[in-house]
């Protein structure tokens, strides 16, 4: 059976196109996720023990969803407590992410990190950082 040598080059690049391209919110976030977050909350989200609070799990990233933006651009210092357990130190702030990766990276904390459902659109998330400061 002869193949047609063009047309089989022109379906093989469109497959390749396809399945490279994957714009997934939970793939970003998870990308972004481990280029500025798991050197420090580790690569599930656990934390390092006393020293650095988890994000997977976590009921402060939970009862705090719609402050992450803020966190996550602005950093957080001084003490929390996170599932019980008291944390003190400094997260610096990341104030590169864009828009869009802030939104993926906080739909893959929520939704993947910590089994919620994810309310939040880009729009949701501007609205956030722009109320950063009243907070």
């Amino acid at each position: 059976m002869a193949v047609n040598k063009p047309l089989f080059t022109l379906m093989l690049t469109a497959l390749v196109g396809v399945f490279s391209c994957d714009y997934k919110p939970r793939n970003q976030g998870h990308s972004v996720y481990v280029k500025h977050c798991q050197s420090c909350h580790l690569e599930n989200g656990e934390g390092l023990g006393a020293l650095i609070p988890p994000v997977a799990n976590a009921d402060y990233v939970t009862e705090r969803s719609d402050e992450l933006a803020c966190l996550i651009t602005h950093g957080i210092s001084g003490n929390i407590t996170v599932n019980g357990v008291a944390y003190e130190g400094e997260m610096p702030g990341n104030r590169l992410l864009t828009d869009v990766e802030l939104t993926n990276l906080i739909h893959y904390i929520l939704v993947d990190l910590n089994q919620q459902e994810n309310p939040f659109v880009i729009n949701d998330i501007k609205a956030q950082l722009a109320n950063c400061d009243s907070k």
